[in-house]
C-alpha cells in the first residue's frame, strides 16, 4: 500500500514539474509576429523573371476566349483590335481589349464582388507613385459603353495561360481602339521613367494614353499645349 502511495506521489510532482517546465518556456518565448500578404498588384512582382515571353499579335478568336476566361458573359468584344505588350511593368505579356457590356450585364461588370477592378481611368491623376486612399465605390456603367478591359498576363504565355485571370476594367470615355507603344518612345506625353516596357495609345485620339502606374492604370487624354513664343521687339 505505501509502495503505490509514494509511486502515485512521485507522480504527481513529475507531473508539476513538467507543467512548470512548460509554462516556463512559454513565457520566455517571442512572439513572432507573421508577414502582412502583399496586396494583388505586389504579387505579380514576387513572381520569378519571365522568359521566352510570347508576344505575338492576339487574333480576335484567341481575345474572346481570354475575356469569356476573365469575364465570362459579362462582356462582349467590340470590332475594335486588341493590343497585346508589357503594361504593367511584370515581363508577362498583357492583353487590352476594347469591350462593352452584354445586354443585361452592364451591372455585373460593377459588381463590387467580381474578380477584376472596375476604374474610371478618365480622372486618373498621373501620381508619381500610388496613392493609398479608402476604396471609391464602383462607377455606374451603361451597356453602350465602350470600356478597355485589361487582362494582365501570367509567366511566359502571358495573357494566353489559363492562371491569367488578374483584370481592369477602364473607363477611357474613348469608343475605339488602342495599340501598344513602347514607354521609350515617350507616347504623347506619358512621364518619363515608368516600371513598364508599354504603354497604350489611342488609335482615334491624338495623344490620349493610357498607361500603368503601380495598382491602377492612369490616363492622358490631351496632348501637352507648348509654351508660345515670345515676340521679340
Amino acid at each position: 500500500m505505501s509502495g503505490a502511495r509514494t509511486t502515485t506521489v512521485a507522480m504527481g510532482l513529475l507531473a508539476l514539474g513538467a507543467g512548470a517546465l512548460t509554462a516556463r518556456s512559454l513565457a520566455r518565448a517571442p512572439q513572432v509576429e507573421r508577414p502582412l500578404p502583399p496586396p494583388p498588384a505586389a504579387v505579380e512582382h514576387l513572381r520569378p523573371p519571365v522568359v521566352d515571353a510570347d508576344f505575338r499579335p492576339a487574333s480576335r478568336g484567341e481575345a474572346a476566349i481570354a475575356a469569356a476566361r476573365v469575364f465570362g458573359m459579362a462582356v462582349v468584344l467590340t470590332p475594335d483590335e486588341a493590343a497585346v505588350g508589357d503594361f504593367n511593368g511584370d515581363g508577362s505579356p498583357d492583353l487590352a481589349v476594347p469591350v462593352r457590356p452584354r445586354r443585361g450585364q452592364a451591372a455585373a461588370v460593377a459588381d463590387p464582388l467580381a474578380n477584376w477592378t472596375v476604374q474610371d481611368c478618365e480622372a486618373s491623376p498621373p501620381a508619381p507613385h500610388p496613392v493609398l486612399a479608402p476604396p471609391s465605390p464602383r462607377p455606374l456603367i451603361s451597356e453602350t459603353e465602350v470600356l478597355l478591359a485589361m487582362i494582365h498576363g501570367y509567366g511566359s504565355k502571358g495573357w494566353r495561360d489559363p492562371e491569367a485571370r488578374q483584370a481592369y476594367v477602364v473607363r477611357t470615355g474613348i469608343d475605339g481602339g488602342w495599340r501598344a507603344e513602347p514607354q521609350t518612345a515617350r507616347v504623347s506625353h506619358v512621364p518619363a521613367g515608368l516600371d513598364v516596357r508599354d504603354v497604350l495609345a489611342s488609335r482615334v485620339r491624338v495623344g490620349a494614353a493610357v498607361f500603368w502606374r503601380g495598382g491602377a492604370y492612369a490616363c492622358r487624354m490631351e496632348e501637352p499645349t507648348s509654351p508660345r513664343p515670345v515676340a521679340h521687339r
